[in-house]
């Protein structure tokens, strides 16, 4: 998605994120180990680690390219085209977690992309090719992939899930 302006990214981050809050408070937090949500068996846990992941995955990228390093994308020892591989093991590396490390997680996750945006100027999120990391692409091409949009598409797999079950 492309965004006009600094508001608009902000709103529309806080405005899934909010989406997807009040969707999870809908379920009773016994459901969250439950499995069938999306991929191969993926819980809500899963599902709310995998986002937490790819956030801080972005922050990451950020971090190397204001520090002059080159940000591994998406991941070290990952391709662009291996992302089915990386989300299975994201999957793994946080199954056996509580649902309660999950959500302080995410909501810390959340919390460090809040501030992250609402420190940069307008023209370091829009202006294309800002950060020599991002080459011809703004910021947020980057940015909203791994938070609202992220968001959008939990949302989503859970509508499908819970009209599945029921």
């Amino acid at each position: 998605m492309r965004y006009a302006s600094k508001r608009e990214l902000l709103e529309s981050i806080e405005n899934e994120h909010r989406t997807l809050i009040e969707l999870l408070a809908t379920i009773p937090e016994a459901r969250y180990r439950e499995g069938g949500v999306w991929g191969d068996g993926w819980t809500i846990d899963d599902l709310l680690a995998h986002l937490t992941e790819w956030e801080q995955m972005f922050l990451t990228w950020h971090r190397d390219g204001c520090a002059g390093r080159s940000p591994v994308m998406p991941a070290p020892g990952y391709k662009w085209g291996e992302t089915p591989a990386l989300n299975r093991a994201i999957q793994a590396r946080h199954h056996s977690k509580s649902t309660a490390e999950i959500r302080r997680a995410f909501e810390q996750s959340y919390t460090e992309i809040l501030a992250l945006t609402t420190s940069l100027s307008e023209e370091a999120l829009l202006a294309p090719g800002h950060f020599p990391w991002t080459k011809a692409y703004p910021l947020t091409t980057y940015l909203g992939a791994n938070s609202a949009s992220h968001y959008r598409f939990a949302t989503k797999v859970l509508k499908r899930w819970l009209r599945s079950v029921a």
